[in-house]
């Protein structure tokens, strides 16, 4: 009676512990959330100003109402010296939860008088469908658009800075390569033409919208896209034009004449030929009324840009350093800083893969854990807490597919038929770890196609989850391996196990010194056969005695209840099996 009051005393304690720490952390998800989906109101968003000369942020300080329209200021920098410019950081992969972020700092930045939108970029580049989305978003802003690329904008990068009013660049940096690719394999025909075809049509719009030659952009596509920079001879206007264009309007020839020689020897015509060369700006009435400045790039690769050739071919309209620079540049406007959100950062620091190799221990170590004790305790919350943040962190930032979460709940399955329908049989656990690891793998990597694989962009990013992931399993089993060894007698991990409360219980008779397996047969003292009994229960890990003192043990795969008869079944090593003394 007195052992039986003392589990249900235990239980209660901790499904008290475990119920206060599972309704803080649905609390914490579902502020996390709520923050994540609240798009601040304009009339109440807190944003830093700056003061353009110093940097310095200027408490009290009253912000004009933003403009009503996008009446745009020479690109020369000269502008409002009353004007605010609001910088937004785009920063790494581009996928929807940009886009997101992008929406609520823009709203607070309009709110803040803001009558600029500076989004600095520093990106690879990302999901096409994103970029595509982010494009247009920016071109229906109320305010002037600025792309300040600040190291690197390709691919889905250069698609945003292509959107924004103008672009200018910092020093040392670079921007181009824009075609798309697959992780899988070489595109086909008609996938290359559905991959390529939006991707050209965007920078066509934008090109047309903000008054950028296309030339550069269709280099930065598709391969053997020659780009000439070129002068009428009368007014002196410069232009970037392709190699048919450059034929007809330097070189004097015909429309036929230009597209013959662009054509390479023995193509062959086909309606899903997308992004070719072809005659692009000129007309009839130019022909032979250009000459040639430079030849800018030979087509032999996709055109990529620094910040000094973008600036000489009119891609980039100033090279800006920092703020200070930004702010003279446009004219003496105040520049402000829009950062992210408080739930923004942290689903960003949780998606980090660094901290998911932490969160992996958290589970493995609280499940182990778990197991030892009866009823459900603070290992157990903090296992499960451990893998909410897993599964929801990557969904709340809109990386995750609903197939990853299925595919660590399948490997869970396959882990727990593993652990108490067939003990030992060892293809269910190995399969569960592949399922199980795979999900929380892929869950970080934003993926595209229609069964959601990673986009070759995002192999270094594939490539850092499946590093730290091994590394959050190589931990845990090393911690595993010690709690195995020590846990019950670790100072205040040893409350976790029943031993001491059971032991007093009876009085104290038992030698209460552990014994591992390997150590119980280099005495030859367990043998198959022997009988014990069971002192904390086994889930199938636990501790019996048997002949007298404390043994680490594992049940054949059902859960054995305290104080029950046990036989020794099976020893492999400082394994010790057993199963009901029936």
């Amino acid at each position: 009676m007195a052992r039986r009051l003392g589990h249900v005393a235990y239980n209660t304690q901790m499904t008290r512990r475990s119920a206060v720490l599972l309704i803080g952390l649905l609390a914490l998800l579902l502020c996390i959330q709520t923050a994540a989906q609240d798009v601040t109101s304009p009339n109440h968003a807190p944003a830093l100003n700056q003061s353009p000369a110093t940097g310095q942020a200027q408490p009290n300080e009253q912000l004009p109402p933003s403009g009503a329209g996008k009446e745009l200021q020479p690109s020369t920098g000269k502008g409002d010296p009353d004007a605010i410019a609001a910088v937004i950081r785009i920063e790494g992969m581009i996928y929807d939860f940009v886009l997101d972020s992008l929406q609520r700092r823009v709203d607070r930045a309009l709110g803040a008088g803001a009558t600029m939108i500076v989004i600095e970029l520093d990106t690879p580049g990302g999901m096409v469908t994103s970029a595509l989305k982010i494009g247009k978003y920016i071109k229906a802003l109320p305010a002037r658009t600025i792309a300040w690329v600040n190291n690197e904008a390709y691919s889905a990068g250069i698609m945003i800075g292509s959107a924004c009013d103008e672009l200018i660049m910092s020093a040392s940096s670079a921007t181009g390569d824009s075609a798309p690719v697959s992780m899988n394999k070489e595109l086909a025909a008609t996938e290359r033409a559905k991959a390529l075809s939006p991707i050209i049509e965007e920078f066509r719009d934008s090109a047309t919208q903000n008054d950028y030659d296309y030339a550069m952009f269709h280099a930065m596509c598709v391969l053997g896209v020659e780009v000439y920079q070129v002068e009428h001879i009368e007014s002196g206007r410069k232009q970037l034009v392709n190699q048919a264009d450059y034929q007809m309007m330097v070189l004097a020839k015909s429309r036929e004449e230009a597209l013959a020689a662009v054509k390479p020897e023995g193509e062959q015509v086909s309606a899903l030929t997308v992004g070719r060369v072809s005659v692009d700006v000129a007309t009839d009435a130019e022909i032979g009324q250009w000459k040639l400045v430079k030849q800018v790039h030979d087509g032999a690769t996709l055109l990529t840009l620094n910040q000094t050739r973008a600036l000489e071919i009119g891609l980039s309209k100033a090279t800006v350093k920092n703020h200070q620079e930004l702010g003279d540049w446009l004219g003496g406007a105040t520049v402000i800083t829009i950062n992210q959100s408080w739930s923004e950062d942290l689903a960003g620091w949780l998606i980090h893969p660094a901290i998911r190799a932490v969160l992996i221990v958290a589970v493995m170590v609280g499940a182990y854990m778990e197991f030892q004790a009866p009823g459900l305790g603070l290992p157990g919350a903090i296992a499960l807490a451990a893998l909410a943040l897993l599964l929801g962190a990557p969904f709340l930032v809109d990386l995750s597919e609903i197939w990853h979460v299925l595919l660590v709940f399948i490997g869970i399955g396959l882990l727990m038929v593993e652990l108490f329908i067939t003990p030992g049989f060892a293809v269910f656990g190995i399969l569960g770890l592949i399922f199980m690891f795979t999900g929380l793998i892929l869950a970080i990597v934003p993926t595209s196609g229609p069964i959601g694989l990673p986009a070759k962009e995002m192999l270094n990013l594939l490539g850092m989850s499946v590093v730290w992931t091994l590394l959050g399993v190589i931990a845990s089993t090393v911690c595993l391996i010690f709690l195995i060894r020590h846990m019950g007698w670790i100072p205040g991990l040893s409350r976790l196990v029943l031993h001491d409360r059971q032991e007093a219980l009876l009085g104290g008779a038992m030698d209460t010194t552990a014994v591992g397996g390997s150590e119980v047969l280099g005495h030859g003292t367990i043998k198959l056969g022997d009988t014990g009994r069971v002192t904390a229960q086994l889930r199938p890990t636990g501790r019996a005695e048997i002949n007298g003192q404390l043994i680490d043990v594992v049940s054949s795969g059902e859960w054995i209840e305290p104080d029950k008869p046990i036989t020794v079944i099976e020893i492999h090593g400082n394994r010790i099996v057993v199963g009901p003394d029936t």
